[in-house]
């Protein structure tokens, strides 16, 4: 998941990491016409499953 826009894709994409060299990740990311590789730092991406576990937590820190 991209946390933030990169390149024109909005945060919240999911894509597949393509590449890795050093602090810069190529992830791939699908749109309904084609395929855009956005080259995004690790701090921009977060695996799938933390990604819903913080929003939830986000999401119940409003509903107080």
């Amino acid at each position: 998941m991209l946390v933030e826009d990169v390149d024109g894709v909005e945060a919240g994409r999911e894509g597949c990491i393509m590449g890795v060299r050093d602090n810069m990740l190529t992830v791939g990311c699908q749109s309904r016409d084609r395929l855009h590789l956005v080259l995004a730092r690790t701090w921009q991406v977060l695996p799938r499953e933390l990604f819903r576990r913080l929003s939830a937590r986000e999401e119940g820190a409003v509903d107080e």
